[in-house]
């Protein structure tokens, strides 16, 4: 493995499982040091002692990213315990509830709002002077094909990725302006333990017949597009969606 990210400080919220847990891994096989949040202590704490136990470089810390006080607390302890500012930042984090429209109910689209949006804005708010200090700023939003075609029972969620990819754009034009890149990766459905409980293995099964490379992405296949994405291998990418989803969001299938 190259070391593309050699010795910069990364973030990953939802890092404990899935393509957050395979983004923290890539990183840091590529001499990355990474902070893993999650909201789930007991996710957290097993897969950073893997990782360790693997000899990756990581940290893990409990936070609800939808929460803007922790999330300032958490990033400027993370400066602390890593000696160097924040280089690159994922946000991976999501909440993902499939429900009819007339059922959506306000919990619920709050939740998904908060963890899958607004922490957004609370992440890039407190990452913005350690990226702009690291001379190598970038961020990879995880967004999802939802922000460009829609199925059945997605209405908020694909509101809220949806609200990722703008806020995407609009991001990478402040931020450029200092510096930092902000693009986003909008991976199709990735057969990952929280992915599949919302699936049933017919639904599986379709949306693996309609891709064109005639099966699903592996989370480690994402990684490989966000490493990619905060490297200096794209340094003048910079507010763009790229579609990961084998070539389904193009095909008539």
């Amino acid at each position: 493995m190259s070391q593309r990210l050699k010795d910069r400080v990364a973030v990953v919220t939802g890092a404990a499982r899935g393509i957050g847990r395979a983004i923290a891994e890539r990183f840091a096989s590529e001499g990355a040091r990474v902070a893993c949040l999650d909201v789930s202590a007991g996710r957290i704490e097993q897969a950073v002692a893997e990782m360790q136990a693997a000899g990756h470089n990581v940290r893990g810390y409990v936070v609800d990213v939808s929460n803007r006080a922790a999330v300032r607390a958490v990033f400027e302890r993370i400066e602390v315990d890593f000696g160097a500012p924040i280089a690159a930042l994922v946000n991976n984090a999501a909440w993902i509830r499939y429900q009819a429209p007339q059922d959506i109910d306000e919990e619920t689209l709050d939740r998904m709002l908060g963890v899958g949006l607004k922490a957004l804005v609370w992440t890039l708010q407190a990452a913005l002077p350690q990226l702009e200090r690291s001379g190598h700023g970038a961020v990879v939003n995880i967004c999802s094909t939802a922000a460009v075609r829609a199925t059945a029972d997605s209405m908020a969620y694909c509101a809220v990725k949806g609200g990722v990819a703008a806020l995407t754009r609009a991001a990478a034009v402040d931020f450029g302006r200092r510096g930092i890149r902000v693009n986003a990766i909008a991976p199709a459905f990735v057969p990952t333990a929280a992915a599949l409980a919302n699936f049933n293995g017919a639904a599986v099964t379709r949306r693996t017949e309609s891709t064109p490379l005639g099966r699903l992405a592996q989370p480690e296949e994402i990684a490989a597009v966000a490493t990619f994405l905060v490297s200096d291998d794209s340094t003048f990418i910079n507010g763009e969606l790229i579609i990961a989803d084998g070539g389904r969001a193009n095909a008539a299938l």
